[in-house]
C-alpha cells in the first residue's frame, strides 16, 4: 500500500529543499573563492555573514511569494462565490448548534437540509435516506459527519490569517542555514585552509546525495523506494556538483588571469 503523507509535510520538504540546495551551493562557492586568500578567519567570517544575509533574503522571498499565492487564491475564491453558496454556508453554520438541531428535527431532517441546496428530487432524497437507514447507526453517523464537515468549512471561511506564508519563509530560511553550515564547518576544525577546503567539498557531496536519498525514502512508496531513492540522491548530487563546479571554475579562471594582468 502506498504511504499517505500529510500535505503540509510535502510542502515543508519542498520549501526546505529549496533553501537547503541554495544554502549548500552559494556559501560553498563563496568559501572556495575566499580560500584563495589563504586565511581561514576570512572564510569563516565572510561565510557566516553570507549565511545570515542569504537565509533572511531567501526567507523573505519565500514568504512574499507564498503570500501572493494566498491572496490570489482568496480573490479567485471570492470571485467564484455566489449568494447561493453564502446561503449554504450560513445553513451549515446553523447546524453547528446540535441542541437546536435536536429541537428542530431528527437526524434524517438534518440530512435533508444538508442535501437541500443540491436541488435533488424528493424521491431521490428519500431513496438515499432509506439506504442509509439500512446500515447500523447509519443516520446518526451521517448526521455527525455532516456536523463535523460544516464546522470545518465554517472555520476555514472565518480564519482571519493564513500562516502558510510564514511557515514557507521559515522553512526556506531553515534549509538555507542548515545547508550553508555544511561547507563552513570544516574550516572551524582544520589546521590549514587547504584541508578545510577538501573536507568542505566532501561534506557537500555527501550532504547532497544523503538529502536527495533521504527525501525520496521518506516521501516515496515501498514498491519503488530503493530505485527512486538512489536516482533522487544521484540527481541532487549531480545538480549540486554542477553548481559548485561552476563556482570553482570561475575562481580558477580569475586566478589564472590575475598574474597575467600584473
Amino acid at each position: 500500500m502506498p504511504q499517505q503523507r500529510a500535505p503540509w509535510l510535502a510542502r515543508f520538504l519542498s520549501d526546505f529543499t529549496l533553501g537547503f540546495s541554495d544554502g549548500l551551493t552559494v556559501p560553498f562557492g563563496l568559501t572556495v573563492g575566499l580560500s584563495s586568500l589563504g586565511r581561514t578567519q576570512t572564510v569563516i567570517y565572510a561565510g557566516l555573514a553570507e549565511l545570515c544575509a542569504g537565509s533572511i533574503s531567501m526567507g523573505i522571498g519565500g514568504y512574499l511569494s507564498a503570500l501572493d499565492d494566498v491572496r490570489s487564491s482568496t480573490q479567485r475564491r471570492k470571485a467564484n462565490d455566489t449568494p447561493f453558496e453564502d446561503d449554504h454556508l450560513e445553513e451549515r453554520r446553523g447546524m453547528l448548534d446540535t441542541t437546536a438541531d435536536d429541537e428542530k428535527g431528527s437526524d434524517a431532517e438534518r440530512i435533508r437540509r444538508y442535501l437541500g441546496p443540491l436541488d435533488l428530487p424528493v424521491d431521490a432524497i428519500e431513496d438515499l435516506l432509506s439506504r442509509i437507514k439500512e446500515r447500523k447507526d447509519g443516520l446518526s453517523h451521517a448526521a455527525s459527519r455532516i456536523s463535523l464537515e460544516s464546522e470545518h468549512i465554517f472555520e476555514d471561511h472565518q480564519r482571519p490569517y493564513n500562516i502558510q506564508p510564514l511557515i514557507t519563509g521559515l522553512s526556506i530560511s531553515l534549509g538555507y542555514i542548515i545547508g550553508g553550515l555544511i561547507p563552513l564547518l570544516p574550516y572551524f576544525f582544520s589546521s590549514t585552509i587547504g584541508t578545510g577546503l577538501c573536507w568542505s567539498i566532501g561534506f557537500c557531496l555527501f550532504a547532497l546525495f544523503s538529502f536527495g536519498f533521504g527525501k525520496a525514502w521518506f516521501m516515496g512508496d515501498e514498491e519503488i523506494r530503493w530505485r527512486r531513492c538512489l536516482w533522487e540522491g544521484l540527481r541532487m548530487l549531480v545538480l549540486g556538483s554542477l553548481a559548485a563546479s561552476a563556482a570553482v571554475l570561475c575562481i580558477n579562471l580569475l586566478g589564472t588571469r590575475e598574474p597575467q594582468a600584473s
